[in-house]
């Protein structure tokens, strides 16, 4: 299923990608995957808790869509 492109919330995202763990555990493991890919590792520590379209687009880029 193809995901939409649109504003999401940090662990709103992290949540697609992993649906089976609790909004915490899956905002630190997404956390993790962004941090060790060079193209998305300052996404990693934004002080803001959303990403924009532009940035869930290019985290699916790379990561693929959850």
């Amino acid at each position: 299923m193809e995901q939409k492109i649109k504003t999401y919330g940090r662990s709103e995202l992290a949540q697609l990608y992993f649906p089976k763990l609790l909004q915490k555990s899956a905002w630190q493991k997404f956390k993790s995957w962004l941090t060790i890919n060079p193209a998305l590792r300052s996404l990693a520590d934004l002080p803001r808790r959303t990403f924009t379209p532009a940035e869930v687009q290019l985290i699916y880029t790379q990561l693929g869509e959850p």
